[in-house]
């Protein structure tokens, strides 16, 4: 389960592209949903980066045609901004809600300071975003995004007893640790550090308060 989690902090939910619809059937075959256009827009924009994805290569990829779509949708732009929306959820709302679960803050953060330093992906959703930041409409989710991530992070610091102010300070130091080696590994795949585990486990001593001495 923890790995599970720590894999959700750090990719999102990011699903196999549907094969299949999940809709309704007719003539026999389930039918794409608007849902399923929007989770194989995402995994096709992690693969390809969100410039390069379009309806066409979607619906060849869904091996249908372009009709379903425009059931859906009136134009790419309608699906991108569904897509990010939906990203967006499960970036911040369904994450934390997962973490929220845990009644544990100190294993709450130690499973997010997990996720911060994992292996990335040399291909990922989010750094195929990042790279289409100067487009409105991806740019403002990102920084939804981050912003709703740091603001947790500092929530947990404090519940910890870390006052406001280093509590942010750690906040954007664990974000900016993540966000980092996401972009190395797309950029220069070859700095990243050769032992993962030595890795953690700074990451870990560095941003991971002490426990209250007993006594």
């Amino acid at each position: 389960m923890a790995t599970r989690l720590v894999n959700t902090i750090k990719y999102g939910n990011n699903n196999p592209v549907a094969q299949k619809g999940t809709g309704a059937p007719r003539l026999g075959e389930p039918t794409l949903t608007a849902a399923d256009w929007v989770e194989a827009a995402l995994q096709l924009m992690a693969e390809k980066g969100v410039r390069a994805f379009t309806i066409d290569a979607l619906a060849r990829r869904l091996g249908v045609t372009k009709g379903s779509f425009y059931w859906h949708f009136k134009n790419r732009a309608a699906l991108v901004d569904a897509a990010l929306r939906r990203w967006e959820a499960q970036a911040t709302r369904d994450t934390m809600s997962s973490l929220d679960a845990i009644p544990d803050v100190r294993r709450r953060l130690e499973l997010m300071l997990a996720a911060a330093s994992r292996p990335p992906r040399a291909r990922s959703l989010y750094a195929a975003l990042a790279e289409a930041a100067d487009d409105p409409a991806v740019g403002s989710a990102l920084t939804r995004v981050a912003s709703a991530r740091v603001d947790y992070l500092v929530t947990c610091y404090r519940e910890l007893g870390v006052p406001e102010p280093l509590a942010r300070s750690l906040a954007v130091l664990v974000y900016a640790a993540y966000r980092g080696l996401v972009q190395l590994a797309h950029e220069a795949p070859a700095t990243l550090p050769s032992n993962w585990e030595s890795y953690a486990e700074l990451v870990r001593n560095a941003f991971l308060p002490a426990p209250p001495r007993r006594g």
